[in-house]
């Protein structure tokens, strides 16, 4: 037992004496003369919400959901072409006639269709009457019945053929009258008139450009802090977006891009193929206060960001996370909001930094 006593008080001191040597060689000392020397500045830290520090560059593009083809229904010749690329259509409005005898067979089937079943109809009712009064077998009437429904059955046909060519049932016209699905511009014509050409060729490409989307690069390191969900805003606008996806592979560029849906009022606006400045909001720096300091007051450590900050007894480096960085500034997290950095001197305080490590 007197043995137990005895280690006890020793480990303890032990232990005491490691961390007060740990926390020294965390300070590095710097009285007021020799800070002067070396030309060592402090800045106190300008904080803010880091919930939208995040600025990049993005892309306009019209996403498949946003664009309409106007293609032939069937085999012909262009006729008549009204609009142009760049001009603006309402749902409804004509874009395009097409003359093809296709049109001519299929009325025809349908004024084929029309008669037989016409001619079934009276059938029916005349049967109708003569098993009323006895003078045919019911089953008779009941086959010129099923009789009436086949031919009305392939009336019903030939009325939807001519319906998916757009013209009207019994029209003399083999003139094919093509309409734009929805309102929006015109992005392609691929035809001319008096162009021959083979259903289902595509004639006319329209897109709506109020439903727009953003193609967003960031690095790896970047995107981490992107969800779906999340606010994009444009920046000198008042437009603003919603994070839709995040594509999972990098591109050529080792960049993650995030897809934005973003809707405008005035089609006017953005255009596809538009380069345009953004702000996203990070999702895990929410609430987190950020700074921006020069990028002279940051040192590296392997992978990781360091800055030094002022202390009674000289500086400490202390780990932060960049957020933003360019060329000039720094956007960082991960200090108190009352801490001052070195911002000038930086390579004097690192050296002697690597000099107590050692």
């Amino acid at each position: 037992m007197p043995v137990i006593r005895t280690i006890k008080p020793s480990l303890l001191s032990l232990a005491l004496l490691f961390s007060s040597i740990a926390t020294a060689a965390a300070i590095i000392p710097m009285p007021a003369e020799q800070r002067s020397a070396l030309g060592i500045e402090v800045t106190p830290l300008t904080t803010s919400s880091a919930n939208t520090v995040l600025e990049v560059n993005a892309q306009v593009m019209l996403p498949p959901a946003s664009v309409r083809v106007v293609a032939a229904p069937a085999d012909g010749l262009i006729t008549t072409l009204l609009h142009q690329t760049g001009e603006t259509v309402k749902a409804g409005d004509k874009v395009a006639s097409l003359s093809s005898p296709d049109v001519v067979e299929a009325q025809r089937q349908y004024l084929q269709a029309r008669l037989k079943y016409q001619l079934a109809a009276d059938n029916a009712a005349r049967d109708q009457r003569l098993a009323d009064q006895g003078l045919i077998a019911k089953n008779t009437w009941l086959l010129t019945q099923n009789d009436v429904k086949l031919a009305q059955a392939d009336q019903e046909a030939a009325i939807a053929t001519l319906r998916l060519l757009g013209v009207k049932p019994g029209s003399e016209s083999a003139e094919i009258t093509l309409t734009a699905p929805i309102s929006g511009w015109i992005l392609e014509t691929m035809v001319e008139p008096g162009q021959r050409v083979e259903a289902p060729a595509a004639l006319v490409k329209i897109g709506n450009l109020r439903q727009l989307s953003l193609e967003i690069p960031l690095t790896p390191a970047q995107a981490k802090d992107v969800q779906a969900g999340q606010t994009v805003t444009i920046r000198d606008s008042q437009l603003s977006g919603t994070v839709r996806a995040l594509q999972p592979a990098l591109d050529n560029a080792q960049n993650v891009i995030v897809r934005a849906d973003i809707t405008q009022e005035d089609s006017t606006t953005l255009h596809p193929g538009q380069t345009v400045k953004v702000t996203l909001q990070s999702s895990s720096n929410a609430g987190e206060a950020a700074a921006s300091i020069p990028t002279s007051g940051l040192v590296w450590s392997g992978d990781q960001a360091y800055v030094f900050t002022e202390s009674a007894e000289g500086f400490i480096p202390t780990a932060v996370k960049i957020v933003q960085q360019n060329n000039t500034q720094a956007t960082i997290s991960g200090l108190p909001a009352d801490s001052r950095i070195a911002t000038k001197g930086v390579a004097a305080l690192k050296a002697k930094w690597q000099e107590a490590e050692e």
